[in-house]
């Protein structure tokens, strides 16, 4: 009879500039899986690879490599530099109220070390019953999470720009603009080189 594979549990997660970094317990004993990918659901993709890893047979040290190696998926939280040299996470696959505030949490973590923090959103997808409450949620959102600057792209998503703007303790500013273009716009005239913008 073959023994049980090794009971992996996720006890932190982390999102740095560089990527996620997880906190495991494998068996019992703690173990640090850093990731060059973000977000929450890339580190569960990661654990799925390492505990899968575990169960053919593969020794630790191999199954974290290989978890390690995970590749992000297009269009989620996929980081790269942007001309001015400041980080910009490219999440613009992502289209759901789940996804943005996932997103939106990764932004805060990375912007916690000081950095400013600038979000681009467009309209969600949400039944036409649900529209009005999840943009207003998610306006609600970006200001908890102090996020410095939100860029609002078009009519369909005024709202979220609405209900940012509606909370009187934030210190941010929301803006609201027509096109991808005015938004790029907006950045190149704002951004500096330590900032972080999410997409």
């Amino acid at each position: 009879m073959s023994p049980e594979p090794p009971v992996v549990r996720i006890d932190d997660v982390r999102h740095r500039s560089t990527g996620s970094v997880a906190m495991l317990s494998i068996d019992g004993t703690a173990h640090e899986l850093a990731l060059a990918v973000l977000g929450d659901a890339a580190v569960e993709r990661a654990v799925g690879i390492l505990t899968a890893a575990l169960a053919a047979g593969d020794g630790l040290e191999i199954a974290l490599a290989a978890a390690a190696a995970l590749e992000p998926e297009p269009g989620r939280l996929a980081l790269r530099r942007a001309a001015s040299g400041a980080l910009l996470i490219d999440d613009a696959a992502a289209a759901t109220p789940a996804e943005a505030r996932a997103a939106l949490r990764v932004l805060a973590d990375i912007a916690r070390d000081r950095r400013r923090s600038f979000a681009v959103m467009g309209e969600l997808d949400t039944s036409a019953a649900d529209w009005f409450d999840e943009h207003d949620a998610l306006g609600r959102i970006v200001v908890r999470l102090d996020v410095s600057q939100l860029i609002v792209i078009g009519h369909g998503a005024r709202h979220l720009h609405n209900a940012a703007g509606l909370e009187g303790s934030w210190d941010g500013e929301s803006v609201l603009v027509d096109t991808p273009d005015d938004a790029y716009d907006v950045l190149r005239a704002r951004l500096d080189p330590e900032d972080v913008v999410l997409v």
